[in-house]
């Protein structure tokens, strides 16, 4: 029988995996503009670069805990983990853009690590260690995608995109072995009927969707194509949504929309998800990295760029705990409207200051700061409002309707800007940037006003203060690990 694994080891093991989620998810920011040019391609076109990742994260964040149940979390991780090398190796053969989106969207798989993290934490670790060793995964993972955007910077200004995969596929290679010296699952429920139809089928739905918004500027928005695509997506999601209800225990129960506290809390998710957070993570890079001589662009290498993002993203890792505080006994709508606030102060001043480098380092401070807010306070609405034996299926709606909407969004984002290209280069005009602020300044305006909609208080029964306090704490940070994190 193996011998049970000093606890260090293990919390060690599932910081690396958490890491390859992270790092892979932002590893691809500072490249984007490298790879536009590369293959001539327009930033609506090289954004399924990202879009792809985040799609089939949602999926994967969706069915890897339901999986885990079933077959040992453990053992799915080993898999998932495995799948990101193959994607890691698709993506660093590929000659054509394609064959990277490809690539990247089997790459896409570790989106489910961070919740079999979790996971394997509550089956290892005594319950009161438990809130402790969840932060020091999730603050570990939070740093990981911080340091993607340095390493992979540094990584392009000195060898090229291409060899990012490498480190990539050799720190998923570390984790593995790593991962199958983990202790054997301890807690495993009975095969149950999974909702794989329910899990799965957004995913192509949105995709189809967007792939016809994507070719809009090819095609024309009256081209029969474009419509087949984006009504063909809509069909396919209204499908989804009807099997979703009528399914009894479905993968991803959207009938949490219908609960008033819960489903205006994963709207304003959806809103600020589809702005804040969908567009940040792209949108800086670009503007950092486009020559002076583009109508938008300030000339920067990728490494200078990602060390950038790298401070700035510790603005908001120090946020954190200030919302969390402000989150207590109730009251994270109060921290939702601080964060709201910020992202809409935040898309004025980017469209006003992205002229000089100084004035949109503090357009992206007041981002950063808004996304602190919003990836800690959303994951404690979420616990706010449901009992406590629905909170891990609620915190998964919320990581599938967080993912998916980012991922829509930067789709969006990215074909607004080739709306606006300038005649024989692939350099957006300013006006393309204004609209794509408006955009999201729109939206996170919208998700004020559905945060003043919400009422106050928890949904919990009777529990101590301080196991409760414990416990959201433990949970925000588990979840808030995303590419928008920094």
């Amino acid at each position: 029988m193996r011998p049970a694994r000093p606890v260090p080891f293990v919390i060690g093991i599932l910081i690396l995996a958490a890491i390859v989620s992270s790092f892979e998810a932002t590893m691809m920011y500072t490249a984007l503009p490298d790879i536009i040019r590369e293959f001539r391609a327009t930033p609506g076109d090289a954004g399924w670069v990202l879009t792809g990742f985040l799609l089939v994260g949602a999926v994967s964040a969706a069915i890897s805990g339901r999986l885990g149940d079933a077959f040992g979390r453990r053992n799915v991780m080993i898999v998932v983990l495995a799948a990101s090398i193959v994607g890691s190796v698709v993506s660093l053969a590929s000659d054509s853009l394609g064959g990277l989106i490809a690539g990247r969207s089997i790459q896409g798989l570790a989106g489910g690590l961070v919740p079999l993290c979790v996971g394997i934490l509550r089956e290892t670790l005594p319950r009161q260690n438990l809130p402790v060793a969840v932060a020091v995964v999730a603050g570990a993972a939070m740093w990981g995608g911080a340091a993607g955007n340095v390493v992979a910077g540094n990584i392009v200004d000195a060898w090229g995109w291409h060899q990012v995969f490498v480190v990539a596929a050799a720190l998923a290679a570390v984790t593995t072995v790593g991962a199958c010296m983990l202790p054997r699952p301890t807690v495993r429920t009975r095969i149950e009927r999974v909702d794989w139809l329910g899990g799965v089928l957004f995913a192509p739905g949105i995709a189809l969707a967007l792939y016809g918004v994507n070719e809009s500027s090819t095609w024309g928005w009256s081209n029969g194509k474009t419509l087949g695509c984006i009504l063909g997506g809509v069909a396919i999601l209204v499908l989804w949504t009807l099997w979703e209800l009528r399914v009894d225990k479905p993968l991803i129960n959207i009938r949490f929309f219908f609960d008033r506290k819960l489903g205006l809390t994963l709207v304003a998710t959806a809103l600020v998800s589809f702005g804040t957070l969908g567009v940040s993570g792209f949108v800086g890079q670009l503007i950092w990295q486009s020559p002076d001589s583009a109508p938008v662009g300030l000339g920067l290498s990728a490494g200078t760029a990602g060390d950038l993002s790298f401070g700035i993203g510790l603005i908001g890792f120090a946020l954190s705990p200030l919302s969390g505080r402000i989150s207590r006994n109730g009251r994270a709508r109060n921290a939702l409207l601080v964060g709201t606030v910020l992202s809409i102060a935040a898309a004025v001043l980017s469209a006003v200051l992205l002229g000089t480098v100084v004035g949109f380092v503090i357009a992206q401070i007041v981002l950063t700061g808004a996304t602190g807010f919003l990836l800690s306070s959303l994951p404690n609405m979420v616990v706010e409002s449901v009992p406590d034996e629905n909170t891990s299926e609620a915190q998964g709606v919320y990581m599938v309707t967080q993912t998916a909407f980012s991922g829509v969004g930067t789709s969006i984002g990215t074909v607004l800007l080739s709306h606006h290209l300038v005649a024989g280069t692939p350099f957006s005009a300013r006006s393309g940037y204004t609209e794509l602020f408006t955009m999201v300044g729109v939206a996170a305006a919208a998700a004020m006003v559905v945060t003043l909609f919400i009422r106050r208080g928890e949904r919990t029964g009777p529990e101590d203060d301080a196991r409760r306090a414990a416990r959201a704490e433990g949970l925000a940070d588990a979840v808030a690990i995303t590419p928008e994190t920094i």
